[in-house]
């Protein structure tokens, strides 16, 4: 399958453009979808393949260029245009200033092409997210994080943390919530 990028006019006025991407086959395939996506009343000007390169190639960062910030969801975020080795051009969008340097080596998770220009998510070479993190954790970790739970449980369920003997009761409702914890765990079929 291939992407095709579908320039069209909005009305009658050639200045009143707006673009999108369609995947296909090839290039009769692609003016099909695309007049099923363009909006009603508009006109499809040109179709051209998008050149498209390998994800998840590890390369290095040729050029970085800051283009500014930008907020969202409370976070602040900086911009930064990016040529890669491989040839590949984008807007990154990082957390931290000092993240990309020329240099770097980088691997790129996606390459999109919007209406605003390409984008780029590159990560470091090694960095694993989501599932892939969690099985760093070492036995000791989980061990913590369990045993955090039982306390929660215990907490919740012993009410008054002034009343007399607080500390015992405490311990047992965490040794309890670990018990039928480990009863549950038995009885679950997967």
């Amino acid at each position: 399958m291939n992407t095709y990028e579908v320039i069209y006019i909005l009305g009658f006025d050639h200045d009143d453009w707006d673009k999108l991407t369609v995947t296909a086959r090839d290039e009769a395939e692609a003016k099909k979808k695309a007049m099923d996506k363009v909006p009603p009343g508009c006109r499809v000007k040109k179709i051209k393949p998008i050149q498209t390169h390998n994800t998840m190639d590890q390369t290095k960062i040729q050029s970085v260029t800051p283009q500014g910030t930008f907020e969202h969801n409370g976070k602040t975020f900086h911009k930064f245009d990016v040529i890669l080795d491989n040839g590949m051009v984008g807007e990154v969008n990082a957390m931290t200033p000092d993240k990309w340097k020329v240099g770097d080596e980088a691997v790129v998770k996606e390459h999109q092409q919007t209406k605003w220009g390409p984008r780029l998510k590159l990560d470091k070479p090694g960095f694993q997210q989501g599932a892939g993190a969690a099985k760093v954790g070492s036995n000791s970790d989980v061990k913590g994080i369990v045993a955090s739970w039982a306390v929660g449980c215990a907490m919740q369920a012993a009410g008054d943390p002034t009343q007399e003997g607080y500390d015992s009761i405490l311990m047992q409702l965490a040794r309890l919530a670990l018990k039928a914890r480990s009863v549950i765990k038995e009885e679950v079929e997967v």
